[in-house]
């Protein structure tokens, strides 16, 4: 056997053996070959080249190769999420030589979702997550940083921002208005529960809008005959709009109710030491009733540590669910912000009850269904002093 193909054996021997040398150490094996161009003669030298070449056109040396590819942070960002929903997220590199050991979390990290295993600012895991379910919406930025495995060779990679844009949960109408009866003249009022961030409101009567009607609740005055139908409510924010069902009025002359008058006056506190007076509304039809919270007119009258700034809220309890619950009517802090100021002053005028312009007193005019009511009486921003919550019966809605 010549010597020259003893070395041409000895040389495919040892190139296979650097090949899987490299395979298993993630080793450059490019270099190898150049050395083995200098140690080799030219006919030998272009064997081992052309091997390089079909082995690296196979993908036997992605991880050698790969060091030039730019590395991608998994998912792209913007991500989305929305309050009240659950989210999960992964991010992971892809396109680098190297898989990430470890990840450094930074940024703001939204309301209501985490990073399972964050110690510190530290992931010790390849991959990441973000999971939970947001509470607020806003625009936040998550700063990750993957770290190679020590001892390995690789790039240094940079930190990178993924952004959670959370928007507002659509609003959800929990209890919708009731149907309610009143006598032509009277006057009728509809309610509504929502549930989440409510950016505006519109009443419709038969499924068409009403003109104006963007309140908290809807008033109907002198109604009549023609004010008869389904009365319903749309509510919408930036995220969606929600319809409730109707509840529908009905003319009704011989209708009647009867309602227990209220009327307390002591010291109102904090937390579950605030006033709360009751009455009662019973029969078919309703009671239109004006409430007076007073702090400042007290003082006037010359009692002594009244209530500087005291908010009136009206609560109905709802004995057709389970459990039995109260929810929110309406509020007020001061008598002349009211949606319906103008009619109140009349009322309060009517019942020669007037309170002084610029007065922080709290009032209502309310059209009361048939039910059980709590009226609250608490201090702005939790102070405390002397109040008094009392109650006129306005109109009767029988004839």
């Amino acid at each position: 056997m010549s010597l020259m193909l003893i070395q041409l054996k000895l040389a495919r021997a040892q190139m296979g053996l650097f090949i899987l040398f490299a395979l298993l150490q993630r080793t450059p094996i490019i270099k190898y070959a150049f050395q083995f161009e200098r140690a080799l003669a030219a006919p030998l030298a272009k064997l081992i080249k052309a091997t390089t070449y079909v082995a690296t056109g196979m993908g036997v040396f992605n991880h050698a190769t790969s060091g030039a590819t730019t590395y991608v942070i998994n998912p792209a960002s913007p991500a989305n999420a929305a309050v009240g929903e659950e989210f999960a997220l992964v991010f992971d590199v892809t396109g680098a030589p190297h898989s990430a050991a470890s990840w450094s979390v930074g940024g703001q990290i939204p309301p209501g979702l985490t990073v399972p295993g964050l110690v510190g600012d530290t992931v010790n895991t390849r991959t990441g997550t973000i999971v939970g379910t947001p509470t607020a919406a806003g625009t936040y930025g998550i700063t990750v940083k993957p770290w190679k495995r020590p001892n390995k060779q690789g790039p240094t990679y940079p930190a990178t921002t993924i952004t959670i844009i959370v928007a507002e949960a659509p609003p959800v109408i929990l209890r919708p208005p009731a149907s309610t009866r009143a006598p032509t003249g009277g006057r009728a009022q509809f309610f509504f529960e929502p549930e989440g961030l409510v950016d505006g409101i519109q009443w419709l009567k038969d499924g068409v809008e009403i003109a104006g009607a963007n309140g908290t609740t809807l008033v109907l005055q002198d109604v009549s005959a023609a004010d008869e139908g389904a009365y319903s409510v749309e509510i919408t924010n930036v995220s969606g709009s929600a319809v409730s069902a109707a509840g529908s009025l009905t003319i009704d002359d011989e209708a009647s109710a009867d309602l227990v008058n209220l009327a307390t006056r002591g010291f109102v506190g904090t937390g579950a030491n605030i006033m709360i007076g009751g009455l009662t509304v019973l029969g078919g039809s309703t009671k239109t009733v004006l409430v007076r919270g007073l702090g400042p007119q007290l003082a006037a009258d010359g009692v002594p540590g009244a209530l500087a700034d005291p908010e009136l809220s009206v609560f109905q309890t709802l004995f057709d669910e389970t459990p039995i619950r109260s929810r929110l009517l309406v509020t007020n802090d001061n008598w002349e912000e009211g949606a319906n100021a103008a009619e109140l002053a009349a009322a309060l005028t009517a019942q020669n009850k007037p309170l002084v312009a610029g007065s922080k007193d709290a009032a209502l005019l309310l059209t009361l269904n048939q039910g059980v009511y709590t009226f609250q009486l608490s201090g702005v921003a939790e102070t405390e002093g002397v109040g008094l919550i009392e109650l006129f019966v306005v109109a009767e809605t029988s004839p």
